[in-house]
């Protein structure tokens, strides 16, 4: 009788577990059987940027055999919260990873899928995840599918070019001679040597002054905790120095201490060259819209590769990519969904709702030209590219913090030139040794 008190005691609590479990699932166990007909529903998760919802709307109404349950959370809440439904084993089936860098701890956490085994299977366009490899693979897996593209560009104002008298940066691409020293010669002759007009400018973002560096494919600190970076680190920080006591580069102290935004300096037509993502075109849509343009119209301006001194080019970007949740029920669908919102026919919707998607196919340049104001700025826009992403580890944020200091103290006179090296070292070391 003891015996059986006991066991009916054991089965009790085991029924409790399983209904609190199911709580935390969001009101579902997770061990519900998967439906036996009908359209299989799995859940996703993101947040409530408006450009997405189109995209969720659309898949469903494209198919009939996945209906996407999709469950927005406030983007300022979002990494957050994600992260507590995740370690809850909260009912999900894909989500959308807002942070890139937290993709290393979810996945550490033993939160995400690999992909591999769901790629390799025929009829997947896999162009997405080939184009940005090195953003979403951990240890030699593919661990996310890219949605929207990334990369830096160089957007350039004609006018500036024309009355300076010099080639714009397209010319020099095609030459195959568009590398760092060239645009360091091309910012000081398009610089009017007073502050009136500056050759080019770069925002003040840690990540921003690490172009030379991604295009040695060096991440200075790896998700192993492993310091990799050569001397690109110090030269952009001399260059930027250098071209600043010129007058030929937007001063990044200043840009801080007045809150001058990147945008209202081409806007107001101030500067020949400015150096940003793949993001600015719809920046240049609301100034044309708004009539912020200043001595320059929308058909003035172009938009070409960053300058790179290798070979084989590298820009620099981190996309916005989709997981399947490791403890799915519905993982098979789930990685339907997922690559159909990263390949073409999510593509052309991104692309609709001004968005760079991470697949381009000719719908979407169709669709991207209303954006680009000449056919060869969207050849360049648009081309295949490796995008190499920067502070996708779990060091990432901090690093960028101290590359900031670094920087500000470095232009200031704080830090030699002398200094340097030992200074950027003894920083990375610090930040790995301190990180959990």
């Amino acid at each position: 009788m003891q015996e059986v008190s006991m066991k009916r005691t054991v089965w009790i609590l085991a029924a409790c577990f399983l209904v609190v479990s199911g709580i935390w699932a969001g009101g579902k166990t997770e061990g519900t059987a998967p439906q036996k007909s009908g359209p299989v529903t799995i859940i996703y998760y993101l947040w409530d940027d408006p450009s997405l919802k189109p995209v969720v709307d659309a898949f469903n109404a494209a198919q009939k055999d996945i209906v996407v349950d999709a469950r927005y959370i406030p983007s300022p809440d979002y990494e957050t919260k994600i992260t507590t439904l995740l370690t809850a084993h909260a009912e999900m089936d894909a989500y959308m990873q807002k942070r890139q860098s937290d993709m290393f701890a979810h996945y550490g956490n033993g939160f995400i899928e690999p992909l591999d085994a769901y790629l390799a299977k025929p009829g997947v366009n896999r162009e997405a995840v080939d184009s940005y490899r090195d953003a979403v693979t951990i240890d030699g897996k593919v661990v996310a599918f890219p949605w929207r593209g990334a990369a830096y560009y160089t957007y350039y104002n004609k006018k500036i070019f024309e009355k300076a008298g010099i080639p714009t940066p397209d010319v020099y691409v095609k030459e195959g001679t568009w590398t760092w020293d060239k645009y360091a010669e091309v910012a000081k002759k398009l610089s009017s040597g007073d502050g009136a007009i500056y050759g080019t400018t770069v925002y003040f973002w840690g990540s921003n002054q690490l172009f030379m560096e991604s295009q040695r494919l060096k991440p200075i600190i790896d998700s192993k905790g492993k310091i990799d970076y050569d001397d690109q680190i110090y030269r952009w920080f001399k260059l930027r120095k250098s071209l600043e006591e010129a007058k030929a580069m937007w001063p990044l102290i200043d840009m801080k201490v007045t809150k001058t935004h990147y945008s209202k300096q081409f806007y107001d037509g101030k500067v020949g060259m400015l150096l940003i993502g793949e993001w600015f075109p719809g920046f240049m849509l609301s100034g044309r819209d708004q009539n912020l343009l200043k001595g320059f119209t929308w058909n003035d301006w172009g938009v070409t590769r960053l300058p790179c001194d290798s070979k084989t080019y590298v820009t620099q970007g981190n996309p916005t990519f989709n997981h399947v949740t490791a403890y799915a029920q519905k993982k098979d669908a789930a990685f339907k969904f997922i690559a159909w919102m990263g390949g073409p026919e999510g593509a052309q919707i991104a692309a609709k709702a001004g968005v760079l998607p991470a697949t381009i196919t000719p719908e979407v340049k169709q669709i991207l030209s209303k954006a680009i104001p000449d056919p060869q700025s969207l050849e360049y826009f648009t081309e295949p590219k490796r995008a190499f992403p920067m502070l996708m580890t779990r060091y990432g944020s901090r690093l960028e913090a101290f590359l900031n200091d670094l920087m500000d103290a470095y232009l200031l006179g704080k830090v030699t030139d002398a200094e340097f090296d030992t200074k950027l070292r003894a920083g990375l070391e610090e930040i790995v040794k301190t990180t959990n």
